[in-house]
């Protein structure tokens, strides 16, 4: 029996690598020349130095919700291998949609995340607290201006609402106080104040001031926050629907770092 030659076999076809898991969202960097950057940068003074190449979101179409910020190194990277890698999270996120916002010039505040990244580049929305005020703000919901020091009040009571930065620095006379500074997102309200900040990093900056919050203080301190628990209403809509805002709350509340539903005060 006579058989053909065999042709040799050929080598299957590449195939292209495949992505298992879930789709993600594209990081889209944002162009210098986005209308979007504009009011963020006049409402916040922001430095001319500020790199908002930087800028980035994870949305092409539609409203832009979070804003995060990269390094230099880190946005070449991603441009030159956004077909060859997968990336699931990176950067640090700066900014947050505020539903309300553009009632207050801004449609983004400032996300407690990334604000020592961001403080060094703001000029304007910025007010000195005590460490006094520092304790209050974070154990009480929407502490009314009269609560806190006359100081504090004096540079509050001027400024429009909207988003702040809360800032503490040591005092130099006080060498049994907290030495080292502290910078916190708040929202100023018609006559509050409050912050946004997650429950452990409220608990960490507590114990750093000497306060250690136990299971009965969180008890007692629920009981205390009544009447700044009754001050005004956020405004519907406003910051409520933002998926990534950050709900303020008692050092004891149980909150995620970064829930959704958390609206500032009027």
């Amino acid at each position: 029996m006579r058989f053909g030659a065999c042709e040799p076999a050929s080598p299957p076809p590449s195939k292209k690598m495949k992505l298992f898991g879930f789709k993600e969202d594209p990081f889209v960097f944002i162009p210098e020349d986005d209308p979007l950057f504009p009011p963020i940068q006049k409402f916040y003074a922001l430095d001319p130095s500020f790199p908002k190449m930087n800028l980035l979101t994870r949305t092409t179409e539609g409203k832009k919700r979070q804003l995060y910020m990269v390094s230099k190194e880190l946005r070449n990277v991603l441009l030159n291998n956004s077909e060859r890698m997968k990336v699931i999270n990176t950067g640090i996120k700066v900014w947050c949609r505020n539903n309300s916002g553009e009632e207050f010039d801004c449609a983004f505040r400032l996300a407690q995340e990334g604000i020592y990244t961001l403080y060094p580049f703001i000029n304007s929305r910025i007010i000195t607290v005590s460490i006094e005020d520092v304790k209050i703000l974070l154990t009480q919901e929407n502490p009314f201006f009269r609560k806190l020091s006359s100081e504090t009040y004096s540079q509050a009571k001027d400024m429009a609402k909207g988003s702040v930065v809360l800032k503490y620095e040591p005092d130099p006379t006080k060498p049994d106080t907290l030495r080292c500074p502290i910078v916190l997102c708040g929202w100023r309200g018609k006559a509050s104040i409050r912050t946004f900040v997650p429950k452990n990093e409220r608990l960490h900056y507590l114990r750093m001031m000497g306060l250690e919050v136990s299971a009965e203080k969180k008890k007692d301190g629920a009981a205390q926050m009544d009447e700044s628990t009754a001050s005004p209403v956020p405004p519907d809509g406003e910051a409520a629907a933002e998926p990534g805002a950050e709900q303020p709350a008692s050092p004891g509340a149980s909150t995620s770092s970064d829930p959704a539903g958390a609206g500032p005060p009027r």
